[in-house]
């Protein structure tokens, strides 16, 4: 059996079991925090408004504020993954399909699958804000951008050099 793709359907199937985890960290939160819908903005926008209402002012500063944070990071977690997971593999998919070296393509792949991992580890620390966050933006952005500039010059590469040559 012959495999056309089976550098980018290897991290496809790594990655896509990595986001139905996430998934199912997000649906959890949502179960406990009894939210269906939303990140629980409006429910925090709603309590505070009734307090107003009812003129009880004090009431607004013993609302829990927190009280949905973690709901919120196991949303985003799942949702920036989705984003950039699609892009990340559709360029991937458009690379290996253009004959890119398998070496080029592991090394792009295993950065953006280490920084997937790290980013949500950053998420799940104090502020949202820790080390793994970084780490996991800056390998995301350079699998990224490398992914892109490859898929721009692997089809074009004849006029690429002509031009560069004429000059």
């Amino acid at each position: 059996m012959t495999l056309v793709v089976p550098i980018t359907s290897t991290y496809a199937g790594i990655l896509g079991l990595y986001y139905l985890i996430l998934s199912i960290k997000a649906a959890g939160e949502r179960f406990k925090s009894r939210i269906a819908i939303g990140d629980g903005t409006n429910h925090l926008v709603r309590k505070i408004i009734t307090a107003c209402k009812t003129g009880n002012i004090e009431e607004v500063g013993k609302i829990d504020h927190h009280a949905y944070d973690n709901l919120l990071v196991s949303i985003r977690s799942q949702g920036n993954f989705g984003e950039y997971a699609i892009f990340i593999l559709l360029f991937s998919l458009i690379c290996e399909l253009n004959g890119v070296p398998g070496k080029i393509l592991n090394g792009l792949l295993l950065a953006f699958t280490i920084s997937r991992f790290a980013h949500v580890s950053g998420l799940h620390a104090k502020y949202s804000n820790g080390f793994g966050r970084k780490i996991g933006v800056f390998l995301t952005f350079i699998s990224l951008l490398s992914l892109s500039v490859i898929c721009l010059y692997y089809p074009n590469q004849d006029t690429i050099l002509n031009l560069i040559n004429k000059q």
